[in-house]
């Protein structure tokens, strides 16, 4: 009997001490965690919105809009006719100009002409191959609404489009408009042709 009691009472010992030696582990991983957790969250960046010059503006307090309005922000669609908010100004533009096509691409990139002016293309690159078309590469539908397969055929000159290589090829522009276009051979080349009135 006395060896039951004296083993009774080391049992229950071992289990106390057992117990709350759990406990104080238990305890000791929730704070661990708890304290992770805060770290996690306190260490990061908070997302800050930039604008293009650096500097950040923060409002003392949010705008609320009263009332109803009705705005409308002016577009110009590549490919149509411009409004006459983006028409440049066409007493100073030319009935012809002339694009040099070298290793460097299209040079200018960018011209504007007369409604019914001639832009003339000219192949200055040794051994490159020129093919001036229409954006969208390769279909060259942007100027007249038809795909290439449709238009090369066209002699009557309607369609933006070389239709081959060459050393030069000649377009004149019936349509107001900001006009694309590419080396269909070397589609990363290219430029805009901007008609005005």
């Amino acid at each position: 009997m006395c060896y039951n009691t004296h083993y009774n009472i080391i049992t229950s010992n071992y289990f106390f001490f057992m117990n709350q030696s759990s406990l104080i582990r238990i305890i000791v991983i929730i704070i661990a965690v708890l304290g992770g957790v805060y770290w996690y969250t306190a260490s990061r960046p908070v997302p800050v919105e930039l604008p293009v010059n650096g500097t950040v503006l923060v409002p003392e307090e949010t705008p609320v809009a009263t009332g109803s309005a009705n705005v409308s922000e002016p577009t110009a669609t590549i490919g149509t006719p411009n409004d006459e908010n983006n028409t440049p100004s066409s007493s100073a533009a030319p009935m012809s100009v002339t694009v040099t096509y070298a290793a460097s691409g299209f040079s200018p990139k960018t011209v504007t002409i007369k409604q019914g002016g001639t832009v003339t293309f000219k192949n200055e690159q040794q051994g490159g191959t020129m093919w001036v078309g229409a954006n969208e590469h390769p279909s060259h539908a942007e100027y007249g609404g038809k795909s290439r397969a449709e238009h090369c055929p066209d002699t009557a000159g309607t369609a933006f489009d070389q239709c081959a290589t060459g050393n030069a090829y000649s377009f004149t522009f019936q349509k107001v408009g900001s006009w694309d276009y590419h080396n269909h051979v070397n589609a990363n080349d290219g430029g805009t042709i901007v008609v005005v009135p």
